[in-house]
């Protein structure tokens, strides 16, 4: 199977078409409707899909009233900004980062399948973010059930099975950059899917993923575990010198 491996950085710093050149994918964040932030208009969103190449991905992330899961006005208004966001990037991915007070009590799995059914499944991928007292092998049991796609820690736990994956390196505690090893088990946890998207949260985004991208290539061999080919589709960002960082 042939693996498309999307990369991210943490935020968008400077121009949409220069980050492009470094990077296949971006999370543009929703509405706040409680703190009254706002999501880029939809200007802004029609010109960053028009300054990228068709290749590029764009992963709308729910605002934090959707990852509460409550029914009520902020939920609704959210939901709303959310979709239509997706509409006007094209995105592929809709991510709903639920609040830690969302437990694996029976009443929270009800509302998050609710919630999951509202959402777009013809172009869409839906990914779940879990915190609090979620165990991955429940969360991933669950996401399997709602045939959505859970999203994890690649550097210290394993992406559950399924066609897609999706990661977030976080640069949490000590960890300010991440090492070729811890690299290697990212790109280990891939396997054989039809896409993986990892966004880097440190400073050196850029070259980690490089690193990355390195390691499943070598991977596509079978030096490691047999994982699947890596493709870079026509028309995909070119490669770039390390000196190019993000702005």
């Amino acid at each position: 199977m042939a693996t498309r491996l999307h990369i991210g950085a943490k935020e968008l710093r400077g121009d949409v078409a220069a980050y492009a050149k470094r990077f296949d994918l971006l999370e543009v964040r929703g509405l706040d409707a409680a703190q009254q932030k706002l999501a880029p208009t939809d200007a802004t969103l029609r010109r960053w899909r028009k300054a990228v190449p068709a290749v590029f991905e764009f992963s709308v992330i729910g605002g934090p009233n959707l990852g509460k899961l409550k029914a009520g006005d902020a939920l609704e208004a959210e939901l709303a900004v959310l979709l239509k966001s997706v509409t006007l990037l094209e995105a592929r991915v809709i991510v709903i980062a639920t609040a830690a007070d969302v437990s694996p009590s029976k009443l929270w799995r009800d509302r998050l399948a609710k919630l999951v059914d509202r959402l777009p499944r013809d172009a869409s991928s839906i990914v779940w973010e879990p915190s609090g007292l979620w165990e991955i092998e429940d969360a991933a049991a669950l996401a399997e059930k709602l045939e959505i796609t859970v999203a994890v820690d690649p550097a210290r736990d394993a992406m559950p099975p399924g066609p897609v994956a999706y990661g977030r390196l976080r640069a949490a505690g000590g960890t300010r950059a991440f090492s070729t090893t811890a690299l290697q088990k990212v790109a280990d946890t891939v396997g054989e899917r039809r896409d993986a998207y990892v966004v880097f949260e440190t400073t050196g985004a850029l070259k980690e993923g490089k690193i990355l991208r390195a390691l499943v290539r070598q991977a596509k061999g079978g030096k490691r575990g047999g994982l699947g080919r890596l493709i870079r589709p026509k028309g995909s960002p070119p490669a770039v010198s390390d000196d190019e960082q993000e702005e």
